[in-house]
């Protein structure tokens, strides 16, 4: 597999929008890897992961033809990570010529109720016809294409269910940690045994902590994640595991990030990172 970071930052992007802390004049001003949009995750050049307000920025600063994807994984319903205005584009006198057909979508049941209550800004009828939703039952994998797909339950919003999602091919398996805070028991008790290649770890707050019982985690509750994992066999010495989703609020650099983040065995997410499985 190869996975693309389209976007490493929080909603809020960072640099903020519109602040001006300490962070985002850093920010600003080193550039590169410190400037960071919306999450968001591209596989193989036929799956994404996330869907939200940065996608059309993401597909022309990758040269990504968003007509070809056949598979689109969406987390919860936040706009940084779901921005359903999006779907009215594909189809109609919008969208001509497009490469597949249908696009298949995977959500959580909030997910696709907002798309089917949609009023302003809501799919033309031919354009329904190119996108096809659908709500993965939590822990039931199921295939698309040569994809194994295993939805697991994230810790984020009191009144929505939100999903993470291991993405299997090949014998690889990555898991995408989107926006999530301390794992759920009965997610560790699923990944239980099954071996991950390649993790993604939500670390909106950097190197600092809200706790355990918040909607995000940092440092601290990454490193817990890990060690979890190892118990279980979930992963080993040749686990990568990559920080990710950071808010301006974190305060730190990419260079600081990544200092304190080797110490730990931990990579840093940045806009425009590739790997290759």
């Amino acid at each position: 597999m190869k996975i693309k970071v389209l976007g490493s930052g929080a909603s809020e992007g960072f640099p903020a929008i519109f602040c001006n802390c300490d962070s985002c004049i850093k920010a600003r001003k080193a550039g590169g890897k410190n400037i960071r949009t919306r999450s968001q995750f591209y596989v193989n050049n036929d799956l994404m992961i996330d869907f939200g307000d940065d996608t059309y920025y993401h597909s022309l600063n990758e040269n990504i033809t968003l007509s070809k994807l056949k598979y689109l994984l969406i987390t919860h319903s936040h706009i940084d990570h779901y921005n359903p205005t999006i779907f009215r584009y594909r189809g109609g006198y919008y969208a001509a010529e497009l490469c597949e057909s249908v696009l298949k979508v995977y959500s959580t049941p909030a997910v696709k109720e907002i798309y089917d209550n949609m009023d302003r800004g809501k799919p033309m009828d031919e354009v329904k016809n190119n996108i096809e939703f659908n709500v993965p039952t939590e822990f039931v994998p199921f295939s698309i294409g040569d994809y194994t797909i295993h939805t697991l339950q994230a810790i984020h919003m009191k009144d929505e269910k939100c999903y993470m999602y291991v993405v299997e091919k090949g014998g690889k398996r990555v898991l995408f940690g989107n926006d999530s805070g301390y794992y759920p028991d009965v997610t560790f008790e699923y990944l239980k045994g099954m071996h991950l290649d390649l993790v993604f770890l939500d670390c909106t707050f950097g190197l600092h902590s809200y706790g355990i019982n918040s909607s995000h985690m940092g440092i601290p509750e990454n490193l817990k994640v890990k060690e979890r994992f190892y118990e279980n066999g979930t992963a080993d010495e040749s686990t990568v595991f990559v920080t990710h989703h950071f808010t301006h609020t974190c305060g730190s650099t990419h260079e600081e990030l990544c200092k304190e983040m080797e110490k730990h065995g931990l990579l840093v997410s940045h806009d425009g990172m590739l790997f290759e499985l």
